[in-house]
């Protein structure tokens, strides 16, 4: 499975359709997106939880 990866990404002449590098560019480019979106999600939602709550959800008067 490696040799496949590294045969891809390797600059030996191998016959590959014309869209084949500006796909993978483009699919490269939608991960990292996605992966920024989702760390941005996930640090919120961590940064959230972390804040003391200002309303007490029990009071014993």
């Amino acid at each position: 499975m490696s040799n496949i990866w590294l045969l891809l990404l390797s600059r030996v002449r191998v016959r590959r359709p014309r869209w084949f590098i500006p796909f993978v560019t483009v699919f490269a480019i939608g991960l990292i997106i996605a992966g920024l979106i989702y760390t941005y999600v996930v640090f919120q939602a961590v940064n959230t939880r972390s804040h003391a709550p200002h309303v007490h959800t029990h009071s014993t008067h």
